[in-house]
């Protein structure tokens, strides 16, 4: 656990949050969510997301963990995050999240993503 956490302080959560940001209108494009149901979703004000998306607001870190979990409970987001690499292994290791250990929330596909 201690690798875990070490690997956890050597990343670099600029750069996690600052591609989280570039990508996230793509993603919620690809999950067909408008930015006011996301922002809702994720406990956040819509001219906050928009601004963060728009470069004009840099994320916080509990900004990016709650973006983080609503997209990781959705299968074709979790597909995004392994595949753009948003959810970084040093991130999921000190977090002991297994892709397979719990299958997605399927409430979230009823929310229309």
């Amino acid at each position: 656990m201690a690798d875990a956490i070490g690997a956890l302080d050597a990343l670099d959560r600029d750069a996690v949050m600052g591609r989280m940001a570039e990508e996230l209108p793509g993603i919620r494009k690809t999950l067909n969510v408008k930015p006011e149901d996301f922002a809702d979703k994720i406990g956040m004000d819509p001219d906050r997301l928009k601004d963060i998306e728009n470069g004009k607001q840099k994320m916080i870190w509990s900004e990016y963990m709650s973006i983080l979990f609503v997209i990781w409970n959705n299968n074709v987001g979790r597909g995004i995050l392994d595949k753009k690499g948003l959810f970084p292994d040093a991130l999921k290791k000190a977090m002991s999240v297994n892709r397979n250990a719990h299958p997605p929330v399927t409430e979230s596909t009823k929310l229309g993503f």
